[in-house]
């Protein structure tokens, strides 16, 4: 598997700087972004770079049809990828501006690590529409259903 992105830097001391930084740049977030990350104001202290992150979809993981996230987890922590944690999947805004249009990017986050203020857990994706960049996020449960063609960051 092949290295996507190696994070060796990051200029922020939390999450809600960067979002600000985000607003800056006319980097479109959702309000489920906005509502959990400046609840939790994620810190970047103590993160241990470098970060190597491998992008996979589900097909190239063994699934050819309707998958369920606890599979997804399953399958791919016994391939030695990692899940990402919450302000690493953020601050990969900074590092994917070569995003092609119509493309969205999902980040395989833990289970309940991104929880908005309803109760309701994310996971953060990445995309590129209108000539602009977005932060989204997608369901995050272990029955979610996602496709093989689906794409999924991981750390590895």
């Amino acid at each position: 598997m092949q290295i996507w992105k190696k994070i060796e830097k990051i200029n922020y001391k939390n999450t809600n700087v960067l979002l600000e930084s985000f607003k800056k740049k006319n980097i479109k977030t959702s309000p489920w972004i906005d509502n959990i990350f400046s609840k939790n104001n994620y810190s970047f202290k103590g993160i241990k770079l470098p970060i190597k992150l491998i992008r996979i979809s589900l097909k190239e993981l063994g699934f050819t049809g309707p998958t369920e996230l606890q599979e997804v987890y399953k399958v791919s922590n016994n391939k030695g990828l990692n899940l990402v944690e919450p302000e690493i999947a953020l601050v990969c805004r900074e590092f994917y501006l070569e995003q092609p249009t119509g493309e969205w990017l999902r980040f395989a986050t833990p289970f309940k690590s991104m929880i908005d203020t309803d109760g309701v857990p994310h996971l953060l994706k990445l995309g590129k529409a209108l000539n602009l960049y977005f932060i989204e996020t997608y369901w995050s449960y272990p029955k979610a259903i996602f496709h093989s063609h689906n794409e999924f960051v991981f750390k590895k």
